[in-house]
């Protein structure tokens, strides 16, 4: 039996405690048996959301609470929770881990805020009796969080897991959903950023299909149904991002999205299509002409420099890339698609490759991370997507760096979550490349206009 609204949290003692394996495999899991799914992810990350659509046929989302207001975040969970089943929110780090300095956007916020209840995954390797205080210590921590259950990962067996289960269950008073055995062969692949994406995994469908039928043999599924089935309708918001009905199309918008280009928070996608974009994908890996008849480029963010040699290879879409951008048409990219758009990469190793040229960059990778937290942006010049004044929320993370050929022409302004403002958004015409991803619905009243904004640049040139 599910109830209209069906939701809990998958949350985690730490990062690394298997939460999204388990998270995947509930989703997967639920999905076999005939529900409707919807994958959600608390914070930023963009790579844990493209695994969730091989789970559950539906695309993954994100809720942050950094980025966007409350009313924002249950307004997007509420528009992508309508019709389904059941929605499982995969939680990020630990349970009480968020930005700095408040934790802001933890998992627990973004459970409270959804009064939606919680289930802690706990490694368990190598533990004993000390766990219940671990766990005691999480309930305790915060007395307004429900949380309802508890997954033991890396059990060393029965007896070790029915031992951690007296001593949980009495010393805490939260019951043992299931205990995960060591699995070697269901680890998801990582690199520098995390997972790699789930486009260019191998067989993940038929990994998470395995985790699915893993934990369907040592949790109790019938209690997780039965603590989602507790959460609450979805609390009174004000809807501020998808107002009135959906806008003709205007515009026609080039996304690049394959294996090189895939970090993208959907709900951007959405809401430029609410307001009047046609969205049309292209690869830059693949394809060798751009869709005809664009107005405008999206280029995300993703792995450029793993698929460097195949980007320089297709030359004939890169000159093509680069008229669109000295035509005056709006060009915007992040973080990948900024590399992409400058005059090469340069791998770890030193090896090189030409990319498209439209902005006087080279990018260097590094073998350590570069930059890492959300960022405020200030749009401080007309250019590309946006106007000056326009203010957005976004997160950067990347171990690569920008040496510049010359001066550069910046078009933002960007403050750090400790106060600490910079100068970023390279431009060139109406071509503007940034590290930060921003999410559109952080400013919802700037976002609708973007359409227009592309309209009224693109009408007045020509490549």
């Amino acid at each position: 039996m599910i109830n209209l609204g069906s939701c809990l949290v998958v949350a985690g003692e730490k990062s690394g405690c298997g939460k999204t394996t388990v998270s995947l495999g509930l989703m997967k899991a639920f999905s076999l048996r005939g529900f409707k799914v919807q994958g959600f992810k608390a914070g930023p990350d963009y790579i844990d959301p493209s695994y969730y659509k091989l789970a559950t046929g539906r695309e993954g989302r994100n809720l942050d609470l950094w980025m966007l207001d409350e009313d924002t975040v249950l307004e997007l969970f509420d528009r992508n929770s309508s019709g389904v089943d059941i929605s499982i929110v995969e939680g990020a780090m630990g349970l009480f881990d968020g930005a700095y300095p408040d934790d802001k956007g933890s998992s627990a916020h973004v459970a409270k805020v959804l009064k939606a209840p919680v289930i802690l995954v706990v490694d368990a390797g190598g533990s004993s009796t000390s766990i219940a205080a671990t766990i005691l210590g999480f309930k305790l921590f915060d007395s307004g969080l429900r949380i309802e259950g508890v997954i033991l990962n890396k059990v060393g067996g029965e007896s070790h897991l029915n031992h951690l289960r007296k001593a949980i269950e009495e010393r805490t008073g939260i019951k043992v959903l299931g205990g995960i055995p060591r699995v070697e062969d269901i680890a998801l692949g990582e690199r520098h950023l995390g997972l790699i994406p789930a486009v260019e995994g191998d067989r993940l469908s038929e990994k998470i299909e395995r985790v699915s039928t893993l934990l369907e043999k040592h949790l109790d599924l019938g209690y997780i149904l039965k603590i989602a089935n507790s959460s609450p309708d979805i609390p009174v918001y004000e809807k501020r991002v998808f107002i009135g009905e959906k806008r003709e199309k205007v515009v026609r918008v080039g996304v690049a999205r394959d294996r090189a280009f895939s970090f993208y928070y959907e709900d951007n996608l959405d809401i430029l299509r609410f307001y009047g974009c046609e969205v049309v994908f292209f690869s830059p890996t693949e394809d060798e002409r751009l869709p005809r008849g664009l107005d405008a480029i999206f280029i995300g963010g993703g792995f450029p420099e793993v698929y460097a040699d195949t980007l320089e290879h297709n030359r004939g879409l890169r000159e093509e890339i680069k008229a669109f951008s000295i035509s005056g048409k709006p060009v915007y990219a992040e973080c990948g698609g900024l590399m992409y758009l400058g005059k090469e990469i340069e791998t770890v190793e030193g090896k090189r490759f030409a990319m498209v040229g439209a902005i006087p960059v080279k990018t260097v990778m590094r073998g350590r991370i570069k930059a890492l937290g959300y960022r405020e942006v200030v749009v401080e010049k007309d250019v590309s997507f946006f106007k000056a004044g326009d203010r957005f929320r976004g997160h950067e993370f990347h171990y690569s760096e920008l040496i510049h050929e010359r001066e550069p022409n910046f078009a933002f302004k960007v403050i750090g979550s400790t106060g600490k403002t910079a100068k970023e958004g390279i431009f060139f015409k109406n071509t503007l490349a940034s590290y930060t991803h921003i999410h559109l619905a952080s400013n919802p009243n700037s976002a609708k206009k973007i359409p227009e904004r592309i309209k009224e640049i693109s009408k007045n040139t020509q490549i």
